[in-house]
């Protein structure tokens, strides 16, 4: 559940901190007041992208905070492999500058958006007001029956992805082939030369950096045999400082039973005398094997000249010319050996491609099985909400035929296309959902939904802005009463117009904004029964309160407490 949450400088919020509680929390307030920007913040809160328009005018950063509890255990798995340990409570920060750089902390530890976006679905489901539309576009409706926890789909969805991946390679390599061969049929004897020309250079990686080193010590040569010579002969010179260095310590080594700082001493200047005699036999070796050769000097600056006008000429570094050698060997080698090389790759596409059309069928199959237990639910659900003459029909189909170079058979979401079927009458046949309901069947519909993955998945934070749009009378009341119904294992917050979802609610919150010097700022208040009775009196009414507005509600919200005596 969500405990708490701060919005400093956001939009028309200036700064405000609201204590949230279990159960069924409503907001109410005017049009523009500021309530779908609280919901807003907790959808950045959950990995929403961020616009620095949603900064407040004047101000160089807005600051969204949330503090969560009672949540899924599977999300401390999540944060382990984040590097994050074990805790109670999740708080969650997200910084918006101006400059257009985020900060997102998860208890402290920045994270990154997508690291956000896997522990966002195990705490919270948003319904925005243009969610319910979801419904009238069908290719919203496999993700509307995924499971939010389900291990066996969630594998058999993961390995559907990896072999996608794998296929779309293979796809994309013989694509290649196949247009390479025609295309460098009319470029063969330019590749053969620049092949020849790359080979010739014998390119490694680092190469010109280690050939213009050794130019320049090859250049310097008379330097750097003289200052060796040099170096060696203080070290070995006729007053014999090693030996002088040996005798010293051996003479500390006499009295180190004496004091100990004397066997320090002794030891310091014996690993200095060592240390110095291993440099003076590597310079010695150096002084023997240095040599000038204007040979070899002339031959790598020619190869060295070499190389600097190939990479000029290809405008390309070293790396990039060894790739662009192995691509045009391969081009090459399509043209030369082209039947064999298509015919090996067209294999290797086709087992992978049956590969991945096994797992389409697997995820196929497995979604059936979703959506028969889904059917049943969503009309027991629907009969719940007014619609008790319904039929729904969740229709899952794969292509009529796979074909290994029809990649476009496989989506992201498996290979199977989905309809919703209803109809609202007896007699009537079925429908596509989209192209029959009304817009508060469709709330009714989408409300449903929500409240049987609500069923599956305690602990979330359930969401719902204005879902109750297009209904009233009764209607509303069973609408409010569902509602009421998923906060007993969810924590939900729910802005409303309805005076039978407010008055339903546990905790009532009026959203407000006030002119303060000048600025327009939201704020809020926590209503206690009389200030709800005055509320809901004004949602019935209207602008003008009347007796039997009031009276109403005081029956609304007496009926609301009398059943949490009951």
């Amino acid at each position: 559940m969500l405990e708490c949450l701060k919005v400093k400088n956001f939009a028309i919020i200036e700064d405000i901190q609201i204590q949230f509680k279990k159960g069924m929390t409503v907001l109410t307030g005017e049009t523009g007041a500021g309530k779908s920007l609280i919901i807003d913040t907790i959808s950045l809160l959950l990995g929403q992208r961020a616009d620095n328009d949603m900064i407040r005018y004047g101000e160089s950063k807005a600051i969204i905070e949330g503090i969560f509890s009672d949540f899924y255990p599977t999300i401390n798995d999540i944060l382990e492999k984040f590097g994050i340990s074990k805790q109670e409570k999740l708080t969650i920060t997200r910084e918006i500058m101006d400059s257009g750089r985020n900060n997102i902390r998860l208890n402290g530890t920045s994270i990154t958006l997508a690291m956000l976006k896997q522990v966002a679905p195990l705490l919270a489901d948003i319904h925005v007001q243009n969610d319910t539309y979801r419904l009238f576009t069908p290719e919203h409706y496999l993700t509307m029956i995924t499971p939010i926890q389900d291990p066996v789909f969630d594998a058999l969805q993961t390995k559907y992805t990896l072999c996608l991946a794998k296929y779309l390679d293979y796809y994309r390599n013989y694509e290649h082939i196949l247009k390479g061969q025609k295309e460098s049929v009319t470029r063969l004897e330019f590749l053969e030369y620049e092949k020849a020309e790359l080979l010739n250079l014998n390119l490694e990686k680092g190469m010109d950096e280690r050939l213009k080193n050794e130019i320049s010590k090859l250049e310097n040569f008379d330097k750097i045999y003289t200052n060796l010579a040099l170096a060696y002969s203080s070290l070995e010179g006729e007053f014999e400082p090693l030996d002088h260095l040996y005798e010293s310590a051996n003479a500390l080594k006499k009295i180190e039973g004496l004091d100990n700082k004397y066997k320090e001493y002794s030891s310091q200047i014996l690993d200095s005398y060592y240390l110095l005699e291993e440099i003076k036999v590597n310079i010695s070796k150096e002084l023997e094997s240095f040599d000038f050769d204007q040979d070899e000097l002339n031959l790598k600056i020619e190869q060295y000249q070499e190389i600097e006008k190939v990479k000029a000429k290809y405008k390309m570094s070293i790396e990039e010319l060894i790739s662009y050698l192995e691509k045009i060997t391969l081009d090459l080698e399509i043209v030369q050996n082209y039947d064999e090389i298509l015919k090996t790759t067209y294999k290797d596409l086709e087992q992978s491609f049956y590969t991945l059309k096994d797992q389409a069928i697997q995820l196929y199959e497995y979604r059936k099985k979703i959506a028969l237990q889904l059917e049943k639910k969503i009309i027991e659900e629907c009969q719940q909400l007014d619609l008790e003459d319904i039929q729904f029909k969740i229709e899952l189909k794969l292509p009529n035929e796979f074909h290994p170079l029809h990649p476009e058979v496989f989506q992201e979401t498996g290979a199977d296309s989905i309809d919703f079927l209803i109809s609202f009458n007896p007699g009537e046949p079925l429908h596509s959902l989209h192209k029959v309901a009304s817009g508060g069947e469709m709330s009714r519909m989408m409300l449903a939904f929500k409240s049987y993955f609500a069923n599956r998945s305690p602990h979330i934070l359930m969401i719902f802005d204005e879902i109750d749009t297009g209904v009233s009378g009764g209607t509303a009341k069973k609408i409010a009463k569902k509602m009421a119904k998923i906060s007993k294992s969810n924590q939900v917050l729910c802005i409303t117009h309805l005076p039978q979802v407010a008055s339903i609610g546990d905790e009532h919150i009026h959203i407000y904004k006030e002119l303060i010097r000048g600025r327009t700022t939201t704020h809020f208040k926590y209503l206690g029964f009389d200030e709800r009775v005055e509320e809901v009196a004004l949602m019935l009414s209207g602008d003008k309160m009347s007796l039997f507005a009031l009276e109403h509600a005081k029956a609304l919200l007496k009926e609301k407490y009398e059943e949490e005596k009951g």
